[in-house]
């Protein structure tokens, strides 16, 4: 507020409201960038699953300001992965009239409720969450409640979507096993049964690599982390390979994230989840023509792929190119019509075609 400072130009008055007005804003200004600040460092702390440590940074940043929405959700979501699930649930209750994240809200909700058993409650909103594209694993957990209903006739095709979407969720193929067998289907039971044996015995032996590549980024050493993981660009896995490069841009070490995404692409040159991770790596750092290229790759095998309508439209924003900035983005919104960072997004085009 400039205007407070040139006293010299009015009478001695005006500037003694002048001031008394500041000595009101200027608490609130101190408290909103206290809440800031917080904010930040919750998200990093966040970012690298430090979610107890979060905690207290994102109750420090809610002190500061009540009303800051962002701090509220990572708070409730740090408080559910540190099973405070009562904490997780005042939270998210917290947030669900303001429909700040709301189908986010209440994934965690009916996962919340599917942990205190409210079956039908967590079926009403896992349903309700009902989409083209799932917004995560709401189908797995749908497919829970209603086993714990004894409703497996119900739960299969439910849980059949799932493994169609994602093959290699060796939870969901443990459940449609069991599903299978109440209904007596014995041989898809059996076939299921040994998916699901498999690609879990698979998961912990990557997971278990990954860990200590994880515990090497966190500790500041790149190199040794690249030394125990990098051996990833000598398999033909792309699943090893994908979380190897997310592990390395999760942690800002773009050029061998880069590495082991381009070595997943030539084994399967047309997949959109692989080309949005070259695409997002590159918007990572500001290189948007290349970021560009592998975004509308993306797109053109799923047109409908949220995240890469969403940094595709930051990149032609960036790059000039707002008409098709716009278009992009209002598809993304047309999809998920209560994510801010669209609606954002989506606000500072329109302020700048006004200006």
């Amino acid at each position: 507020m400039p205007e407070l400072f040139y006293t010299a130009r009015v009478r001695p008055l005006t500037g003694i409201v002048a001031f008394l007005v500041f000595l009101m804003y200027a608490p609130r200004m101190a408290a909103a960038n206290d809440a800031q600040a917080h904010l930040g460092a919750g998200l990093k702390l966040f970012a690298v699953q430090r979610y107890s440590e979060a905690v207290k940074e994102f109750q420090l940043a809610l002190d500061a300001d009540p009303h800051l929405s962002d701090a509220r959700f990572h708070l409730a979501v740090s408080e559910f992965n540190e099973r405070q699930y009562p904490e997780a649930r005042r939270e998210f209750e917290r947030l669900e009239p303001s429909a700040y994240r709301k189908a986010w809200v209440v994934y965690y909700l009916g996962r919340l409720d599917l942990a205190d058993s409210r079956l039908d409650s967590a079926i009403r909103r896992f349903e309700s969450l009902k989409r083209r594209q799932p917004l995560e694993d709401e189908l797995y957990f749908l497919g829970s409640a209603l086993m714990k209903k004894d409703e497996p006739k119900q739960a299969i095709p439910v849980l059949q979507k799932q493994v169609n979407f994602n093959p290699r969720d060796f939870r969901a193929h443990y459940l449609l096993a069991r599903a299978y067998a109440k209904t007596g289907r014995a041989k898809e039971a059996e076939r299921e049964f040994e998916q699901s044996d498999r690609l879990h015995r698979y998961y912990l032996t990557g997971k278990q690599q990954l860990l200590g590549c994880r515990e090497q980024l966190a500790a500041g050493r790149s190199d040794q982390a690249w030394s125990d993981c990098g051996s990833a660009l000598k398999t033909d896995d792309i699943d090893k390979l994908v979380a190897v490069g997310m592990l390395f841009g999760e942690f800002r070490d773009y050029n061998h994230a880069l590495a082991a995404f381009e070595r997943a692409r030539t084994l399967d040159p047309d997949s959109p989840e692989i080309n949005y991770n070259i695409g997002f790596t590159y918007f990572q750092q500001k290189q948007y023509s290349q970021a560009r290229q592998f975004l509308e790759a993306a797109l053109r095998e799923r047109p409908d792929f949220f995240e890469a309508l969403t940094v595709g439209g930051a990149v032609l924003y960036k790059l000039g190119d707002r008409p098709s900035a716009q278009r992009v983005l209002e598809r993304a919104h047309a999809l998920r019509p209560d994510d801010q960072d669209v609606r954002k997004l989506l606000v500072q085009l329109h302020q700048g075609n006004h200006e």
